[in-house]
């Protein structure tokens, strides 16, 4: 068996952790690079959430409809609207907002649609052509605007 001398008061660390506090700060460093590195040659998937990929990013799409539900659950809420197509049959569209967090300073509460409220939502469509969507901002039958942003 190997006999290991070490200081009073030492204690096992990853091996990746150095007692040498300026090597400590060259890894932190070295990882604060790699990620600057990562976020210039791929955005996209840096950013990348999931489910985003599934939303064509350069198409925005407009619908009106009346709220069939809001439910304002983690990670992102989601609204339920009936849209009126133009043969004139009802579809069920779904809206993914952002996070909660970021909805609450943007304006919003758990209370900002009630079933039946009239309104219309602009977004990203899905790109296999289903009827979901992440938000951008929705327009209240009053006119008022809420964004699924921090303004």
């Amino acid at each position: 068996m190997q006999s290991v001398h070490r200081e009073p008061g030492a204690q096992d660390a990853p091996g990746w952790i150095r007692s040498d506090p300026d090597a400590n700060r060259l890894v932190m460093a070295a990882v604060i690079a790699l990620f600057g590195v990562a976020l210039q040659l791929f955005p996209e998937q840096v950013f990348a959430h999931h489910g985003a990929a599934a939303y064509d990013r350069a198409a925005r799409i407009e619908i009106g409809g009346i709220v069939q539900r809001f439910a304002w659950i983690n990670p992102h809420a989601l609204i339920e609207l009936n849209v009126t197509n133009s043969a004139g049959h009802t579809e069920q569209w779904t809206a993914e907002t952002a996070g909660l967090v970021i909805l609450a300073r943007a304006g919003w509460s758990r209370q900002a649609l009630a079933p039946g409220d009239r309104c219309k939502l602009i977004g990203i469509p899905a790109r296999n052509g289903s009827r979901t969507l992440i938000l951008e901002r929705l327009v209240l039958s009053d006119g008022r605007v809420l964004t699924n942003f921090i303004p």
